[in-house]
């Protein structure tokens, strides 16, 4: 949808729309000459409608850039868009703007969102209820009931590992940038939730750059994730994974990895990190390594595994050093 505005007659602030395709005008539910003339705020949603100006103006000096927008219809129905604005290139003063509907793609979104956050919510408390019913039956006289009951609270633990690592990737997918911590802090933070959570676990760390070297807060749940990861795949009594950090040879690059000793990635779960591939069975590992290549491509980066010497894997999140600051595309 394209529209072309002029300064209006009220101190120049006031776009007023000069032009525009049967598109723009019959989106909204109106005849493209009904349309001409009037002020484009009149258009706008409330909440968009006091973003006008500023964007206006920004946007007369060349300097806007693309931004949500809502667009309200005759029939007071919302069209979400996207605008993009620039100033016109004759000799009038003004501006010349392309909106791109994105209403259904949000209404699929919200929908998405309320979806699962609904089943999530439904699905926990069902899984707690199930693990009140498992410590009972673990109270039984009966071995084999025990035996059973264990294997289902093995099962329940594993869905709400899952429950909640849906909700961080679903967290990180938000548009909110990212806050900014030293690297140091992170690793040594994620050092300390580890052994909290796994007590005969220990978290080893290097950290072979500047320990104020700030970076987004979002690598701290790939970090996190990855150490637990190999905590758990590790079948000896007293679990170890080493934590690095260290700088790539160019100096572009922070490389924060994860060593374990455990049975190694298989190679379907190396896929998700490498294509973003899912098989049809959903693995608590996989889904975790899920939440570590969203971290990684919202950075700019990418993740790696390799066979440890001795036996093991080496998870490897590579990002350059921008996008591990700014945590975004």
């Amino acid at each position: 949808m394209f529209v072309v505005t002029r300064p209006g007659p009220s101190n120049g602030r006031e776009p007023v729309i000069e032009d525009c395709n049967e598109r723009f005008a019959s989106r909204l539910g109106h005849e493209r000459e009904d349309v001409l003339g009037r002020p484009l705020g009149e258009f706008y949603a409330p909440d968009s409608a006091e973003s006008l100006y500023g964007g206006y103006e920004r946007a007369l000096r060349g300097e806007f850039d693309r931004a949500e927008r809502e667009l309200l219809a005759r029939d007071g129905t919302v069209v979400h868009t996207v605008v993009h604005a620039v100033p016109r290139r004759d000799d009038t003063e003004g501006v010349a703007a392309l909106y791109v509907d994105v209403t259904e793609r949000k209404r699929r979104e919200e929908h998405v969102q309320i979806l699962n956050r609904v089943m999530r919510h439904n699905i926990r408390n069902d899984l707690n209820v199930l693990y009140g019913h498992t410590e009972m039956l673990l109270r039984s006289d009966d071995a084999d009931v025990r035996e059973s009951a264990r294997v289902i609270g093995r099962t329940v633990e594993r869905w709400l590992d899952l429950t909640e690592k849906a909700k961080e990737i679903e967290h990180l997918f938000e548009e909110a940038p990212a806050g900014t911590r030293p690297v140091g802090e992170i690793i040594h933070e994620t050092q300390t939730n580890v052994e909290l959570a796994y007590l005969s676990a220990t978290v080893e760390t290097e950290i072979d750059v500047d320990p104020d070297l700030p970076v987004s807060d979002r690598l701290h749940a790939a970090v996190e994730e990855l150490c637990e990861n190999g905590v758990k795949h590790d079948d000896d009594d007293e679990p170890r994974v080493l934590l690095r950090a260290r700088r790539s040879d160019s100096g572009e690059f922070l490389e924060l990895s994860v060593a374990d000793r455990g049975p190694g990635v298989p190679e379907h779960e190396r896929a998700i990190l490498r294509e973003g591939e899912e098989t049809p069975l959903v693995h608590g590992s996989g889904l975790g390594f899920w939440l570590v290549r969203t971290v990684a491509r919202r950075a700019g980066g990418c993740v790696t595994v390799d066979d440890r010497a001795g036996g093991g894997s080496v998870v490897t999140l590579r990002v350059p050093v921008r996008g591990a600051l700014t945590g975004t595309e």
